[in-house]
């Protein structure tokens, strides 16, 4: 797909098209790398990774979204330089649309297969991988850069006959910018989400209130208090820290058993849960205490 994006835009001098292939080069490099991190990421904790190997997955989507937004970027300067070469008078060349058309249909249908088929894997794996929605999306807006992209060229010379045929020869710069504003947020979501991750930020959803629901049920017949729960997210997996205050003297045994039993409550749900409960009298988020028949 990137060879023949650019070979298409060499062969149709549309700027829009080099930029559709390069996107599709991204992916490729991208999915190798991502190939190595998902068997990283099933790998179980060790002496080199104590806490697992969850954040590379999240570490993969912040920089696979930073490359494509400089791609994005890329393609608006290129976009601009020509426009601002056009409004100096000087020569644009014309585009060739013989190329373009069969690009852009080969693109769409390879770009949706690839989309229904990481789909398909990521419902099979327990809809678990955030790579293989990273990966899907990708497939997604590819596919519509390429319709997009290939249908505005092909309409381009409609307007020759309309008031607006004096932007005809800018037209593949003008698409370029439109497809990289539609296109940029997304992007830039799946940066600002992995990020989030990456720097420990609380679980978005109700992970933190689930988390909370089956702790105080397990603590009712247990001589513990709950004092504070949090949850973060990476990648496929969830981390929960307990903090708990026995309300009578007990030892480590008791300790792991309740971790066991906290551990076997989430083994039900479908991304992987890791556990840790933490002796403490007091939250360390400053809030009160709340004990198991408060929750």
């Amino acid at each position: 797909m990137c060879a023949s994006g650019i070979l298409a835009a060499y062969l149709s001098h549309s700027d829009a098209l080099l930029v559709d292939g390069l996107y599709s080069g991204v992916n490729f490099c991208a999915a190798i790398i991502a190939a190595r991190i998902a068997s990283a990421v099933a790998r179980p904790a060790d002496r080199l990774y104590p806490f697992g190997y969850d954040a590379l997955e999240a570490l993969y989507v912040t920089f696979r979204s930073l490359v494509l937004a400089g791609i994005l970027v890329f393609a608006v300067l290129g976009a601009g330089q020509k426009i601002l070469t056009y409004l100096s008078g000087g020569e644009v060349p014309e585009l060739v649309y013989g190329p373009i058309l069969a690009y852009s249909a080969a693109m769409v249908l390879i770009c949706l297969g690839l989309a229904i088929r990481y789909h398909g894997t990521w419902v099979d794996g327990g809809r678990q991988s955030a790579l293989l929605l990273a990966e899907r999306r990708a497939a997604l807006v590819d596919g519509i850069m390429s319709a997009g992209a290939g249908a505005a060229l092909l309409g381009s010379p409609l307007l020759l006959e309309t008031r607006f045929a004096g932007v005809v020869p800018v037209a593949d710069a003008l698409i370029v910018l439109v497809l990289t504003l539609v296109m940029l947020p997304q992007p830039l979501m799946m940066f600002r989400s992995a990020l989030g991750e990456v720097a420990g930020a609380a679980a978005p959803g109700d992970a933190d209130k689930i988390a909370r629901t089956r702790a105080a049920q397990l603590l009712a017949e247990r001589p513990f208090d709950l004092v504070d729960v949090a949850v973060t997210q990476l990648g496929r997996s969830y981390f929960a820290v307990f903090y708990i205050n026995p309300t009578k003297p007990v030892d480590g045994a008791e300790i792991d058993a309740l971790r066991g039993a906290l551990a076997a409550s989430f083994s039900g749900i479908v991304a992987p849960v890791k556990i840790e409960v933490v002796v403490t009298a007091s939250s360390p988020f400053g809030r009160a205490v709340v004990t198991s028949q408060d929750a």
